[in-house]
C-alpha cells in the first residue's frame, strides 16, 4: 500500500492531535485563480477561474497570513484549488519562505509549466505534487484540457519530476506525488493503465468521481461524461485488484483542521457542515463566508470556524446525517464523506 504522504494516516493522525491542542497546523490556501494553459471539461471552478482576480491578496499579505499562521503551529499548506499555482508570480517566494519556516506544501497542478529547472527545484523545496493524468491518450487527454498540444507537455513533466527524485524521496509506503484521476465517458477505458504506471513508479493514484460543479454544469455536461454506477464498481475492482482490497481515497486533514482561505483573503467554510472544503460532497457549493484575513486575525477566525461548525452539528442534523450517508465508490474530494463527517463529530 502507497500512500500520498501529505494525506497519510501519519499527518492525518498528528494534524488532527495538534488541531485538540488549538493549534491551527494546516492551511487550505487558494493562492490564484488564474489558469490559461488549460480550460479543463469539467473544471470545478469555471467560470470563476481563468484570469486573475484583480483584489486578490498581494505577496506581503500572503506573506503575513503564512507567518501569522506559523505562529499559531502551521506545519502545511495545501493548494488544491481554484486556478494554477505555478502561474502565480508569488509561488516560487511563498514556497520558499515556507521551506524557511518548516511548512510544507501541497500543491495541485495541471503540470503543463513544468520544465526541468522548476522540476528540480520544486524537489529541492519539498513540494508534494498532485499532478492531473487522466490518460495516456493524447488526443482525449488534450479533449478533456480543452486545448490542443497539452497533454504532451503533462506527459514530459511527469517524467521530469520522476527524473527529478519524486517517488523516490520517501520510504514506508510513502510518496511525494499522486495523480489526480477522474474517470469520465472519454477516458474510462485508459484508467487501467495510469494505475499500473503509478503503481510502477511510486505515485499515488487518486481516483475520485466526477463533481457536479462549475463548467460541467454550466455547459450541461454531466450526463455526457458521467459513467455509470455498474461500470465504476467493476472498474473499484480492478483498481483494488491492481493496488489492494478497499481502496478509497484517503482524507486531505486540512478539510476538518486548519482554515480555508480563498484567493481574496475571505476564509470560507461549507454552509451546511461548517468543514473546510467546499467541494467535498462533490456538489456546487454553498459556503458561509467566516471573515478575512484583511480585517481579523487568523485566531479569531479559526475560534469563529470552530463554533460555527459546531453549531452546524447541532442544529442541521439531518443535513449532517446525509453528507455521512452520502456513498462514493472511490471517494469525494478529500476523502469519504462517512469517515469525514465521524472524524469530525469527535473534535466538535
Amino acid at each position: 500500500m502507497i500512500e500520498y504522504y501529505p494525506w497519510s494516516s501519519k499527518v492525518l493522525s498528528k494534524c488532527i492531535a495538534e488541531h485538540r491542542r488549538g493549534e491551527l497546523s494546516t492551511l487550505d490556501l487558494e493562492l490564484t485563480s488564474k489558469c490559461t494553459q488549460a480550460s479543463c471539461i469539467y473544471c470545478d471552478s469555471r467560470p470563476t477561474v481563468g484570469r486573475k482576480h484583480p483584489n486578490e491578496l498581494n505577496y506581503d499579505e500572503t506573506t503575513k497570513l503564512l507567518v501569522d499562521a506559523k505562529k499559531l503551529g502551521l506545519k502545511w499548506v495545501y493548494s488544491c484549488g481554484l486556478g494554477e499555482p505555478l502561474e502565480d508570480s508569488r509561488f516560487k517566494r511563498l514556497v520558499e519562505l515556507g521551506a524557511n519556516m518548516n511548512v510544507r506544501f501541497s500543491m495541485f497542478t495541471n503540470g503543463i509549466l513544468i520544465d526541468e529547472k522548476k522540476a528540480k527545484w520544486l524537489h529541492e523545496n519539498r513540494v508534494c505534487l498532485i499532478i492531473k493524468m487522466d490518460t495516456f491518450d493524447e488526443a482525449t487527454f488534450d479533449k478533456i484540457l480543452g486545448k490542443p498540444l497539452k497533454a504532451r507537455q503533462i506527459y514530459k513533466a511527469i517524467k521530469l519530476l520522476l527524473g527529478a527524485g519524486y517517488g523516490k524521496s520517501y520510504g514506508n509506503g510513502l510518496t511525494d506525488i499522486a495523480f489526480s484521476i477522474v474517470p469520465t465517458s472519454l477516458n474510462f477505458h485508459d484508467i487501467s493503465g495510469i494505475i499500473k504506471f503509478a503503481r510502477d513508479n511510486n505515485i499515488f493514484p487518486s481516483v475520485g468521481e466526477l463533481e457536479q460543479a462549475g463548467r460541467i454544469l454550466s455547459k450541461k455536461k454531466f450526463s455526457k461524461l458521467y459513467v455509470d454506477d455498474i461500470s465504476m464498481l467493476s472498474l473499484k475492482k480492478e483498481v483494488d485488484q491492481l493496488l489492494w482490497k478497499g481502496y478509497i481515497r484517503p482524507i486531505c486533514p486540512t478539510i476538518i483542521t486548519g482554515l480555508h482561505i480563498d484567493n481574496i483573503g475571505n476564509c470560507i467554510v461549507d454552509s451546511d457542515t461548517g468543514l473546510n472544503c467546499k467541494w467535498f460532497l462533490l456538489k456546487e457549493p454553498k459556503v458561509k463566508l467566516i471573515g478575512n484575513v484583511r480585517k481579523e486575525s487568523l485566531s479569531t477566525m479559526f475560534r469563529k470556524v470552530k463554533a460555527y461548525r459546531k453549531k452546524c452539528f447541532k442544529n442541521n442534523r439531518e443535513k449532517i446525517d446525509n453528507a455521512e450517508s452520502t456513498e462514493y465508490i472511490f471517494g469525494g474530494c478529500g476523502g469519504s464523506p462517512k469517515k469525514i463527517i465521524h472524524l469530525a463529530r469527535q473534535l466538535i
